[in-house]
């Protein structure tokens, strides 16, 4: 309603308004002459305060209280316009995302239909609900409910839909939309439980339609009565948490079950946990980058972390040694997930190790265990990666309204030519790992803070250490003094010096290095360190081209081959 407007507690009418009252335009005119008004423009329109129009004036118009009352319903009206709007267009158009779903869920179009249409209007309902829950206001919901029942009439009375609210919030907006009531049961045997039993428990994940068909063909064959589709629907509910496991597989199962409450690790260093998780960003034709990241579990900084496009061994490697190389610690334990990585030759020769050190391996195919980093991916998603440029949500599983990025941004962020890069998502990753690990939570502190004030129980590890625990040694045989290695049509000489020489020569050892600029050896047997050897440096053998460093370089080599022979003739004497 323009004519009428709320401005610092005052309310003010429009001269169109007055006109429209029964006012003269020339009383309003003798008002403005007199200076009995204060005006405010607004556009096109000029408003008077109501209180400054003459008692005499007022007697003809509405109250205050009356105005103030009709500006409220409008208000009423209009919030519950847009929202219907909004909800229209989901039930409209919005649908055909969750269509498929339905389909596969109860096998007939029409319900399936009239099933993603209402999903859809939920989305925005609920949508709308956290967006008041998140500012910490209380939700519009008697406008929500008028809304809502424009396009489904007297569906809910308002107690009801409030008590729809929270039943979505428990368990996902699927169970609220589907009619789960069913008919009796008792006119059929055992054995057609047992059949629908055996369809339901196969990890392929039937349909409902499917199974009632295999089922009605067996009872034909055997001479059985053959069920209704409701029947079939109505008994797969009541029995699927015993088949659960079997049908979505153990990780989903264990999820069903009962669990313990967790305490935290009391010290850094006793538990890391570690997991990977895919980056909410796409790439050119859609591809995705990993975080691996190794969280300290009493923390709760990411210690260690690595970027790939898969979580795999490698992935996995270089994330612990990245933990590793920045803590100077090893933990008491690493906790892990059921991965492939634990049937590799990489993982036995590295928990050996470990194992050796005083740490240990710990697998748990239960996610409860590892709920730390679990819910720290979460956080991170929505905190941290939602506000940055090309995020595209939680995936098209999650049961969060908020969850989903926009159609039309996800299109605008995967257009040619402006997909991320490789190394831009990278770098965004990046920085908002640091940026996780300063952002100071409900103690007080950051988990980096946290994780540096309290003792570390950690292992400490050194340089060599490392690298006896990620590098596996590979045996070469010394010739004329000197190792050479060869990768990738390249070959990598290093002179070993005169000590070195004379104990090594013509002997194998085991070799690690992290780059060709230095590797290390150690004993065949006992692998422990025996020295370094830098890459070997060239010089010119053309007199006009030798520069002083080339000298220095022949001089030393000289020197180096006249100390072995001056040892020989030692050991000769």
């Amino acid at each position: 309603m323009n004519s009428l407007r709320v401005y610092n507690q005052s309310v003010y009418v429009s001269y169109q308004w007055l006109i429209d009252k029964g006012i003269g335009k020339e009383a309003i005119k003798q008002w403005s002459k007199r200076n009995l008004l204060a005006k405010m423009r607004m556009g096109d329109t000029i408003y008077v305060p109501y209180d400054h129009i003459p008692d005499s004036t007022k007697s003809k118009l509405p109250s205050k209280d009356e105005i103030l009352s009709s500006i409220e319903i409008q208000k009423t009206v209009s919030i519950s316009e847009g929202y219907y709007n909004k909800m229209y267009s989901a039930y409209e158009k919005g649908f055909i995302k969750y269509l498929e779903y339905y389909q596969d869920m109860v096998g007939n179009d029409e319900k399936a239909l009239r099933y993603a249409k209402l999903h859809a209007v939920w989305v925005v309902v609920m949508e709308i609900y956290d967006e008041f829950i998140s500012v910490r206001k209380r939700p519009k919901l008697r406008e929500l409910h008028e809304a809502f029942s424009k396009i489904y009439p007297e569906k809910y009375v308002y107690v009801r839909m409030c008590q729809a609210i929270k039943n979505i919030k428990e368990s996902g907006i699927e169970n609220n939309v589907i009619d789960h009531r069913g008919g009796r049961d008792e006119e059929y045997g055992p054995v057609l439980k047992k059949w629908v039993l055996d369809a339901l428990s196969s990890g392929k994940a039937y349909s409902a339609q499917f199974i009632h068909d295999k089922v009605c063909e067996l009872c034909r064959e055997h001479g059985y009565k053959s069920p209704s589709l409701s029947w079939v629907k109505t008994y797969m509910y009541k029995v699927l948490p015993t088949v659960y496991p079997t049908r979505y597989g153990l990780d989903k199962g264990i999820s069903q079950l009962p669990y313990a409450g967790i305490i935290r690790a009391t010290n850094p260093g006793d538990q890391w946990q570690i997991d990977g998780w895919r980056l909410p960003f796409y790439m050119e034709n859609y591809k995705t980058l990993t975080l691996f990241s190794v969280m300290d579990a009493c923390s709760g900084r990411i210690v260690g972390y690595y970027i790939d496009f898969s979580e795999n061994t490698k992935t996995i490697l270089k994330g612990l040694e990245n933990a590793v190389q920045t803590t100077n610690t090893l933990p008491l334990e690493i906790l892990a997930d059921n991965h492939s990585f634990n049937k590799t030759e990489e993982s036995d020769y590295f928990k050996g190790k470990i194992e050796k050190m005083g740490s240990r391996w710990t697998i748990s195919e239960n996610p409860r265990y590892k709920s730390l980093i679990e819910r720290s991916f979460g956080t991170f998603g929505t905190r941290f990666c939602k506000p940055m440029y090309g995020y595209i949500g939680e995936g098209i599983k999650t049961r969060r309204t908020n969850g989903r990025t926009a159609q039309e941004l996800v299109d605008k962020y995967t257009k040619a030519g402006t997909f991320l890069t490789e190394e831009q998502i990278k770098l965004i990753a990046i920085h908002l790992v640091e940026e996780y690990n300063t952002k100071v939570g409900k103690t007080g502190q950051s988990p980096i803070e946290t994780h540096q004030t309290l003792e570390n129980n950690g292992i400490p590890i050194d340089e060599i250490g490392r690298l006896k625990l990620f590098v596996q040694p590979t045996p070469y045989t010394v010739r004329q003094g000197q190792i050479n290695i060869e990768r990738e049509k390249a070959v990598y000489e290093f002179q070993l010096n005169k000590e070195q020489y004379l104990t090594l020569n013509n002997k194998k050892v085991n070799v690690r290095y992290m780059d060709f600029d230095q590797i290390y050896l150690f004993d065949l047997k006992t692998d422990r360190l025996i020295g370094s050897v830098p890459k070997k440096r060239y010089a010119h053998g053309a007199y006009t081209n030798q520069t002083d460093e080339d000298i220095e370089i022949l001089n030393k080599n000289k020197g180096r081959i006249n100390g072995i022979k001056t040892a020989f003739k030692r050991q000769q004497a």
